[in-house]
């Protein structure tokens, strides 16, 4: 170890510290050298600093690094031949938007091309909506003193995807690296033949998926420390559903009990309050340690289907699909008594799935007890097609159905079946 009287090691420090931040640097590193070959009790090993014919080389290191940032975005084309027949040559829909980098980003679907020549084909685009907290593409550059237009770097490619979600190969496009501003857009104008997409299974219940992966390149920067290269350690996936599914299976510490058809069901007040607001509003008045409630018009499997969802915010895996199309109308109706509306939209959507000739009648008319919107819709559109509207007017409480409730719909497909027929 070096030994200094403490007189020198203020001096030291005076001088040091009425120096340029610069100047601090340089001085350091003289002082640390003077102590180490002036000192006769000194051991230290100067291992930052090489002397070498007289002359202080310093050393330092630094990288300049690029980083990205990937997302994959599923765009559902559902109702493909209604969506065709809407809109036109060189119109597109523009999907939600989605946020890479730090930008929004939108898909634009075009279902008659991009423009008349494309017409035969569907098109695709990735459009740069606006960057974060920039309401423009103009950013003033204070390096230049001007301003300059902000632009975006990003890998894409657009695959059409088969019925168990991988890319099909021929109908994947790829785009190197592509500068973007905002409103750019940029991808496939012949993304694929309708004529093809139309005789292939991909396109299924008239629904068809296509996946968008971007990736963003940020701007290189420079930074002190080089990366060893390692990737880095992805977090595990969240096990919180699990865990509330354990705190309701287990029953501990529960304080309200639910009576369902012959059944008891223990759960936790706490967290009923925070999943609905009607139960929110009935158990703030509730008082004692276990709280009773009794729950009449509902099966005992429902409501507990009902009561894992609360507590995992999925629905439980059920074997057969006659049980699970069952179950959902049931669910639906719980969720509006409840006041949960993405249940609702969860189990609306499934509901689709299972329109048909048979359960069209009553798929109708359940949508419009419970304004189920998006079921409605979906039972409109599924008669939109002749061989449809022919199976369901060949069941008779389908056609007393429609005559009852949409007899102007019906006359107008009515007409459409008979020009179908003529041809």
């Amino acid at each position: 170890m070096i030994q200094l009287d403490v007189l020198k090691i203020r001096q030291i420090i005076v001088k040091i510290i009425s120096k340029t931040p610069t100047q601090r640097y340089k001085l350091t590193r003289l002082i640390q050298l003077d102590l180490l070959f002036s000192s006769p009790m000194s051991t230290v090993t100067a291992s930052t600093t090489v002397v070498d014919s007289g002359e202080l080389i310093l050393r330092s290191a630094s990288a300049i690094v690029s980083t990205t940032e990937r997302c994959q975005h599923l765009l559902r084309i559902d109702g493909y031949s209604h969506i065709k027949a809407s809109v036109t040559a060189g119109n597109s829909i523009r999907s939600r938007p989605f946020r890479v980098g730090g930008h929004d980003w939108h898909i634009l679907y075009y279902p008659n091309g991009n423009s008349p020549v494309a017409s035969d084909f569907v098109s695709v685009k990735l459009e740069l909506g606006s960057a974060s907290n920039i309401p423009t593409n103009l950013v003033w550059d204070p390096w230049y003193g001007h301003v300059q237009v902000q632009t975006v770097r990003a890998q894409f490619t657009f695959s059409l995807l088969d019925q168990a979600g991988e890319p099909v190969p021929p109908y994947s496009y790829r785009y190197e690296v592509c500068t973007f501003s905002n409103g750019g857009t940029e991808g496939p104008v012949r993304f694929i033949q309708k004529a093809v997409l139309e005789r292939l299974e991909h396109l299924k219940n008239d629904r068809f998926t296509i996946r968008c992966d971007v990736t963003v390149i940020r701007k290189p920067e420079a930074k002190d420390h080089v990366d060893d290269g390692s990737p880095p350690t992805a977090p595990p996936p969240s096990d919180l559903a699990r865990h509330l599914a354990g705190l309701l299976d287990t029953g501990e510490s529960a304080d309200v009990a639910f009576e369902v058809d012959g059944e008891t069901f223990m759960a936790h007040r706490l967290v009923l309050a925070a999943r609905s607001p009607v139960l929110r509003a009935e158990l703030r008045e509730s008082a004692g340690d276990v709280v009773v409630v009794r729950v009449d018009d509902m099966e005992a499997q429902d409501f507990e289907a009902l009561l894992r969802y609360m507590y995992t915010d999925s629905l439980p895996e059920t074997r057969g699909g006659d049980a699970a199309a069952a179950m959902l109308p049931d669910l639906v109706a719980a969720a509006n008594r409840y006041k949960m509306e993405r249940l609702r939209q969860v189990c609306e959507d499934k509901l689709c799935e299972y329109v048909n000739g048979t359960t069209f009648a009553a798929m109708l008319t359940f949508a419009g007890e419970h304004h189920c919107h998006v079921l409605k819709d979906k039972c409109l559109r599924f008669i939109d097609d002749p061989a449809n509207l022919r199976s369901v007017v060949e069941t008779t409480e389908g056609l007393e159905h429609l005559i009852k409730t949409y007899p102007s719909i019906l006359k107008d497909l009515i007409a459409k079946l008979a020009m179908n027929v003529k041809m």
